[in-house]
């Protein structure tokens, strides 16, 4: 029986996840892609989903869901660089969750601070976009990819996109982005409560968080690591996580 136990435990693995800031009541767990994606489907009519090949590429991977409703519009006018939400969206929420990085582009950060977090050494967790959602945030935005190794680096993510045209929209419940976890093991998530102490150990250490000068000068995302494993980053946020556990 303890035998059992232990291939069982060795067999997951355990990630902790967040939504990190007030509005995390209405966070959704990450749903499995394949299985939302084929809900109330007829499987004989895709038939695709039976094909190794299929379901390796979509193993671990998981869809993460907006919590707002977006429509915003981009000017023409590069003189008066204004992008206006069509729907009522008050002045400070904008000021909090809509950051401009290009106008030229169109490029656009959308504050959707998910949190993953592991005690395993290291896991690379790859986020990209949602190919099998047929959704407002695919029709008019393209999702800038990236992967972070969540046993290493401690930090909320960032929904940055390119819009398609001079039209955005994102509606509650689109499922923007997908995160695959590159491991064969099962995965458990576990939910924790963010609170003031956890936004102080994972960001509180940031060195010249948002500047321009920052955007410029990128690292290689070992140095970001290293960085954090000096300070003891994941060490002191694991320890407030286990206390805040829901």
């Amino acid at each position: 029986m303890v035998l059992n136990l232990k291939n069982k435990i060795k067999n997951e693995v355990v990630i902790y996840w967040s939504y990190g800031d007030e509005n995390q009541i209405r966070a959704e767990k990450p749903c499995p892609v394949i299985a939302t994606y084929l809900k109330d489907k007829d499987l004989n009519s895709y038939q695709y989903a039976r094909c190794p090949s299929f379901i390796e590429i979509y193993n671990n991977t998981f869809g993460l869901k907006s919590l707002f409703s977006w429509d915003i519009t981009f000017n023409n006018n590069n003189d008066n660089p204004l992008i206006n939400p069509n729907n009522f969206t008050p002045q400070d929420f904008l000021n909090k969750q809509l950051f401009i990085r290009d106008l030229t582009t169109r490029t656009v950060s959308i504050t959707i601070p998910y949190f993953f977090l592991t005690r395993e050494d290291s896991l690379e967790m790859e986020y990209m976009t949602s190919g099998m959602e047929n959704n407002s945030f695919n029709e008019t935005a393209i999702l800038i990819n990236g992967k972070l190794d969540i046993g290493q680096y401690a930090r909320t993510l960032d929904c940055a996109w390119h819009a398609r045209k001079n039209e955005f929209k994102m509606d509650v419940g689109d499922i923007y982005a997908y995160v695959k976890f590159r491991t064969d093991k099962k995965i458990i998530f576990k939910q924790f409560l963010w609170n003031n102490d956890i936004q102080e150990a994972v960001h509180g250490l940031s060195i010249q968080r948002g500047t321009q000068e920052a955007f410029r000068n990128f690292k290689p995302l070992k140095a970001y690591y290293k960085e954090q494993q000096r300070m003891k980053v994941k060490e002191r946020t694991l320890k407030l996580i286990e206390e805040n556990l829901l």
